[in-house]
């Protein structure tokens, strides 16, 4: 039987429940990147406010805020109290393990407007750090286009106009922003490509080091009429 507490409402549902969103605000709620990173302490597991305030460094007070409003939206909710001296601690988790919002209930018009609104925050997160890592490296730097020598146009990054700038260098801050909109392979080398970067990604994935980085690995088949119109 569901617990239902009047002063907190009915718990979640039990371990493991698919919820499939079709309502318009809680499908934008969660579609929000920080909505998400807000919610995911509590995604298939209970914890508590002083818990995600030390695992995160931020101050209770700001968790409790966060999680009173995930609470009022619908997509926490408190599922039990740990007792110690005094007051319990109280016990907060996702309202289910699993959320699927189907496109037709994303405020996105096309998959592709989809895409590039899930996206949207990750990108401007890469931008703004690449930028500040290239600027305390190299100070202001510029475009550099040219074709090389083997016949193909080249648009580097530069200080000079007659030599490539490169973050590369020992000592230099790791960062990588790079493109290549010509890349000319068979499917099979494609494929092969697709998994090497997706296997060399969840290698270092796995590590847990000093520093947070945000990176973006992409591939995919350009038709003829994109060529020109990405």
């Amino acid at each position: 039987m569901e617990r239902t507490d009047p002063a907190r409402g009915p718990a979640p549902p039990p371990d493991g429940r698919t919820e499939i969103v079709h309502d318009g605000a809680r499908a934008a709620l969660l579609l929000d990147a920080r909505t998400r990173r807000q919610l995911e302490p509590f995604l298939g597991r209970a914890r508590s406010v002083g818990e995600v305030a030390r695992a995160t460094r931020e101050k209770p007070n700001t968790v409790l805020a966060r999680v009173r409003r995930l609470v009022a939206a619908g997509v926490l909710a408190e599922v039990g109290r740990r007792p110690r001296r005094g007051r319990p601690i109280r016990l907060y988790r996702a309202v289910a393990d699993v959320f699927f919002v189907p496109f037709e209930a994303s405020p996105a018009g096309t998959l592709e407007e989809a895409l590039a609104e899930r996206e949207a925050w990750a990108q401007r997160l890469l931008r703004r750090s690449v930028v500040r890592a290239r600027r305390e490296a190299l100070g202001a730097w510029g475009t550099r286009i040219y074709r090389d020598e083997r016949g193909r146009v080249q648009v580097q990054m530069a200080v000079r106009p007659d030599a490539n700038a490169t973050t590369l260098d020992p000592g230099g801050p790791a960062v990588l922003s790079a493109w290549r909109d010509r890349l000319e392979l068979d499917y099979e080398d494609a494929k092969e490509l697709q998994r090497e970067l997706f296997d060399l990604l969840l290698r270092y994935q796995r590590r847990r080091g000093a520093q947070r980085y945000v990176a973006h690995l992409g591939l995919a088949p350009v038709a003829p009429d994109d060529d020109e119109g990405a």
